[in-house]
């Protein structure tokens, strides 16, 4: 997937799983192509945002030493490829979503960051690898917000930003998990300008939002329609 106009699309019903490398490591990511949820598909926008990951593993804030015990939550995981890259990171991560995906989760775990499936591998990113578990949180429900254990470090969202009538339940979940200090991370692909434009208006209500530069992403791993966003607490 690359940003000179040839788009290889990743998010397809038709495959039962998708590879991704990542820090030396094959990820071999598990899909339901008879499912009709969208959780159950890996989206181009979680394939940009954690090969941005690794590309700032060295350096900067997200970098590997930085995150080292740090506390995470992935909102919407679906396959939970943006947050096991932040758990190779050295993070601890909660990998969310609804009930009827968490099995789906739990087997990409088991399949490429679990003791049994590490085993015998000599990577760096495993030797500091942070704890990962599955836990279901709706961002229909605020009930369950206190169960997810918040406050977090750090907050991850890719292609969570998709349907105009949720961006508001998306906001309040990430409310309801940062403090003044958290960072989140927001990955997006530019699906309407109602939806854009809603989801502008309440984070930067509350949020600074700092959009990642195209040229500090993975070369091969970006588009145009698909953007980062760096969001932090408004002091004010």
């Amino acid at each position: 997937m690359a940003g000179d106009g040839s788009w290889q699309r990743w998010n397809t019903h038709f495959s039962t799983s998708v590879e991704v490398d990542l820090f030396g490591k094959t990820l071999r990511l598990a899909q339901d192509p008879n499912s009709q949820n969208l959780g159950t598909t890996v989206w181009d926008a979680s394939i940009v945002l954690a090969k941005w990951l690794e590309k700032g593993a060295r350096r900067g804030e997200l970098a590997r030493h930085r995150l080292r015990g740090k506390k995470a939550i992935e909102l919407g995981a679906g396959t939970g490829l943006a947050g096991l890259a932040l758990a190779m990171l050295s993070c601890d991560v909660v990998l969310t979503d609804t009930a009827s995906i968490l099995r789906l989760l739990q087997l990409n775990y088991d399949a490429n960051l679990s003791p049994a499936a590490c085993s015998g591998l000599d990577l760096p990113c495993l030797s500091e690898l942070g704890k990962v578990s599955v836990q279901e949180l709706d961002w229909t429900r605020p009930e369950q917000f206190a169960a997810a254990s918040p406050p977090y470090d750090f907050v991850l969202a890719a292609d969570c930003v998709y349907h105009e009538e949720l961006v508001k339940d998306f906001f309040d979940t990430v409310v309801a998990m940062v403090t003044p200090k958290s960072t989140v991370l927001i990955c997006n692909e530019f699906r309407s300008e109602s939806v854009h434009n809603r989801f502008k208006e309440l984070f930067e209500a509350r949020f600074t939002l700092k959009r990642v530069p195209h040229a500090k992403m993975d070369a091969e791993c970006q588009h145009p329609n698909i953007d980062i966003y760096i969001c932090k607490w408004r002091k004010s």
